[in-house]
């Protein structure tokens, strides 16, 4: 069973719910959890897992193709520099010369160029990795690339990677920490899950991108439940969050300091202050999900 947990915007408390639902699932339902961090842009899920005790995977990802000239052969009629529409490839005394930087990999160069002097390679970029934690639970992540794109692809093949490993250790579980928003990663995280899981907190910016994930969701035929995190920070404005989700809200977690003091210590709020209001109030959320599901 694949689990997503997004939020229309950053900062609902996203990846502190998709951190202590691997704690929960793993202490009520399964042996082992397999978790996905899909915010490659700005992973942070292992570090809210305690962090690698040990690296089971690194691979190099090559998402994107780059042109490259053969100057044996160019002959410099600068049709490649004509044609580029991102203006990557300047000519130069010595032929022309390709600023990668401003390449997005189109290829158009390579069509034009009658000698077939540019072809198109393979791009690195990011990385996939996969490593164990303190808690028991296997966290599948990668690195995007500075300035690099297809973040979609990567968070497909993190997705794949995962679902590898859960079929090898025969693991039930995978939860999916997607990115904020409505992106191509996000779309990628969605796509062919079983379950999401959208994290709001009691704003109208919240409300307005939650609002937007559910369109998503339901484009692609995802079934979908809530919780609304931090609700005590603007209770006038939660029952109104509810009203206009329109799905099932599986609870209520209040904000709470120590969600902050388990967050900076890299370790679930469920481990580390099991007895705090926020724990008792995510349990809450995640029992009646597992009522609702395994029923």
């Amino acid at each position: 069973m694949e689990i997503v947990v997004a939020s229309g915007k950053g900062g609902t408390g996203k990846t502190f719910v998709a951190s202590n639902l691997c704690v929960y699932l793993k202490r009520n339902l399964s042996e082992e959890v397999v978790a996905v961090d899909a915010d490659v842009e700005a992973p942070d899920l292992l570090m809210a897992l305690g962090g690698s005790t040990r690296e089971v995977v690194r691979e190099e990802f090559y998402g994107s193709y780059i042109p490259a000239i053969d100057m044996s052969i160019c002959f410099n009629c600068g049709r490649c520099a004509e044609v580029c529409e991102f203006d990557a490839i300047h000519m130069a005394p010595e032929g022309p010369v390709i600023d990668y930087s401003k390449c997005e990999g189109l290829g158009t160069c390579a069509v034009v160029c009658s000698v077939k002097a540019i072809t198109l390679i393979e791009d690195k970029t990011g990385d996939i990795y996969a490593s164990e934690t303190p808690f028991g639970i296997t966290v599948v992540t990668g690195d995007l690339e500075l300035g690099k794109g297809n973040s979609g692809r990567l968070v497909y093949e993190l997705k794949e990677r995962a679902y590898r490993i859960a079929s090898e250790k025969r693991v039930e579980f995978r939860v999916v920490d997607a990115a904020p928003g409505i992106g191509c990663p996000v779309v990628s995280s969605i796509a062919g899950s079983d379950l999401l899981i959208t994290v709001v907190e009691p704003t109208p910016q919240s409300l307005k991108g939650s609002l937007r994930l559910l369109e998503v969701a339901e484009t692609l035929g995802i079934k979908t439940v809530a919780i609304i995190n931090k609700y005590n920070l603007n209770p006038g404005f939660t029952a109104e969050v509810e009203k206009k989700l329109g799905v099932e809200v599986l609870g209520y977690v209040p904000y709470d300091d120590a969600v902050v003091k388990a967050y900076t210590s890299a370790v679930p709020l469920l481990e580390y202050s099991p007895a705090s209001k926020a724990s008792e109030a995510l349990v809450k959320c995640f029992d009646r999900f597992r009522e609702g599901w395994f029923r």
